[in-house]
């Protein structure tokens, strides 16, 4: 059996990952597929702290479900975002889009 510790290891680095993914790159698209690695890593921890804590209880299953559904509420909005980004300026890189002119 594979102990807690190294699901919390990789549910970290997971987290890591995602933050670095979100923080460096420029790009949206890049940007949303670190948020979902993020929330990946937390769903592995707590589904290692669920296992592990004892009997797999229906509110651990409870919580799970709702982070699930929060992620993907998350995902379609910033979607919706990112295609009004995209028809306003054309592009999803975050980098070439000058400041407009103050009228």
């Amino acid at each position: 059996m594979v102990p807690l510790s190294w699901y919390l290891v990789v549910a970290f680095m997971l987290v890591g990952l995602g933050a670095y993914g979100m923080i460096v790159k420029k790009n949206l698209i890049r940007i949303l597929i670190g948020a979902e690695i993020m929330g990946n890593g937390v769903n592995l921890a707590l589904v290692a702290f669920a296992v592990y804590g004892g009997a797999f209880s229906f509110t651990a299953q409870g919580l799970i479900i709702l982070v699930i559904s929060v992620a993907a509420a998350h995902t379609a909005l910033a979607l919706v975002l990112m295609l009004m980004y995209n028809r306003r300026y054309g592009t999803v890189d975050l980098s070439i889009v000058q400041k407009e002119e103050v009228a």
